[in-house]
């Protein structure tokens, strides 16, 4: 049923309209049959009409009534040879009617009940035109059980001796039970003979084209189906390949940072000591020289600092410390650490915090990490007394955090890959600014432990603003977000 769908539908349809059809045809063949043979009857009736109404008219004279006027004074008084002239005229009754339809008398009233004239044949007779119709009538023939006929009914004007008023109906009874039956026949063969094999014929060419649309259909389906599968199966490999070399990637740069950090941590402590210069044998440049080790040895433990803590974040076994905190206050510590930084690029800094003055559930170290790896990005890419702004408001459920500035901006095509670990906007601007690609990653990946969202609005030259909105407090849908982030 669900392989050929189109072809079952279509015979269900086909067979409703053949049948429909059928039916058509049938109540056509049968409409077509009554008309002709009405029509031929009355052609009859009209060739025998001058017989009747002569016979008719000559039974008035010899019985002296005034066909004028009084027809029905023959009622009851008239009896002819009726069966002779019955099968001469191949009828099975003449009936005389006065002008208002009422039965006179008829050759079969033992056959046939009384019966009057259809309004509608009195109104065509009485403007002297020949009515007929077909009827269904019973007759007691052999037994009081009637027995149904077809007959076809054609009523003649009677006219006055003077041959222009009308004084009476005449009325013809032909049998055509069998007839009709023959004829109806007839015309149902020849009507649906042609129709029906053309019919059968065109559904059979639609049939085969449609039947064969469905298989094309279906095997179109089952080769889409089976390339879905396929591709998903492959999306499957590559995301399990991509996942183990993810893991294999954090597991390197967790060893590598290791390894790094052993090291570093001593050419630091050994730069110090030499700092100290306790034998004062270092020359100016040598100190100077020295110093650049120290803070490039400072940045890099930094650098290397970041990754240990990205790479714990990657963690499944990591786990938030949260706290309840004042909002507020942290935004205006963090600023405050900032404030020489602002002040040695001239930058103008706006805090809306006011908003801001109540307590939240989360991590307090990360939340104050997040902000300062934005706020640094904004101070690091804004130009010399542009304007950076920091917005928060707490609501019931939430809380937000806002900062945006006049900077450089981000293009779009850097939009895409700017949360990926290492990756830095390669232009003018951004060359000269020292980074390391990722601040905003670890930012995004705080936020999102926290069940949050961070999002990034930027135009080139224009500005940027970060958004990050977290839980107000800690709930269990965060805690489930967190830690399937973390795996």
């Amino acid at each position: 049923m669900s392989k050929y769908r189109l072809t079952t539908l279509f015979v269900v349809i086909s067979v409703i309209t053949l049948g429909s059809a059928a039916l058509a045809l049938n109540t056509l063949a049968t409409r077509t049959a009554e008309r002709n043979l009405v029509e031929l009857s009355t052609e009859q009736s009209m060739r025998d009409a001058s017989i009747i109404a002569g016979l008719v008219n000559q039974l008035l004279v010899d019985h002296g009534v005034d066909s004028n006027s009084e027809p029905a004074a023959l009622a009851g008084s008239v009896s002819i040879e009726s069966q002779k002239l019955l099968d001469s005229l191949r009828v099975i009754d003449i009936s005389l009617y006065d002008d208002a339809g009422k039965t006179i008398w008829s050759t079969s009233a033992d056959l046939i009940v009384e019966r009057t004239v259809p309004d509608s044949a009195l109104e065509s007779t009485s403007d002297g035109i020949i009515a007929s119709n077909l009827n269904q009538i019973e007759i007691f023939e052999n037994s009081d059980t009637p027995t149904s006929i077809d007959v076809v009914e054609t009523y003649l004007p009677l006219l006055a001796s003077s041959g222009e008023q009308v004084v009476g109906v005449i009325g013809i009874t032909r049998d055509v039970t069998t007839t009709l039956t023959h004829q109806i026949s007839e015309t149902r063969s020849s009507l649906s003979l042609f129709t029906m094999l053309s019919l059968v014929a065109v559904f059979l060419i639609l049939l085969v084209f449609i039947f064969l649309a469905d298989v094309k259909i279906f095997r179109a389906n089952n080769e889409k189906v089976h390339y879905e599968r396929e591709l998903h199966d492959r999306l499957l490999v590559d995301s399990l390949e991509l996942r183990r070399i993810g893991q294999l990637k954090d597991r390197f740069l967790s060893s590598v940072t290791h390894e790094l950090m052993t090291p570093l941590t001593s050419i630091s402590a050994f730069t110090g000591i030499l700092l100290r210069n306790r034998d004062n044998n270092l020359t100016k440049r040598n100190l100077d020289q020295l110093e650049v080790m120290k803070r490039n040895s400072a940045q890099l433990k930094d650098l290397l600092g970041n990754l240990l803590e990205l790479s714990a974040m990657n963690d499944a076994s990591y786990q938030l410390s949260y706290s309840r905190f004042n909002l507020r206050q942290i935004l205006d510590e963090v600023t405050e650490a900032f404030m020489p930084a602002i002040l040695k690029k001239d930058l103008i800094i706006e805090l809306e915090d006011e908003n801001a003055d109540g307590i939240v559930e989360a991590d307090d170290a990360r939340i104050r990490q997040v902000i300062s790896n934005v706020l640094s990005n904004s101070i690091r890419y804004s130009p010399a007394h542009t304007e950076i702004k920091v917005s928060a408001w707490i609501t019931d459920l939430m809380f937000t955090i806002t900062i945006s500035d006049n900077g450089i901006g981000i293009s779009q095509r850097d939009q895409d890959e700017l949360f990926t670990l290492f990756f830095r906007a390669d232009n003018e601007s951004t060359r000269s600014v020292a980074g390391t690609g990722i601040g905003l990653v670890t930012a995004k990946q705080i936020v999102e432990l926290h069940g949050g969202e961070l999002t990034l609005d930027s135009t080139e030259n224009v500005g940027t603003t970060v958004n990050v909105s977290m839980p107000r407090f800690r709930t269990r849908m965060s805690g489930e977000i967190g830690a399937s982030r973390a795996a």
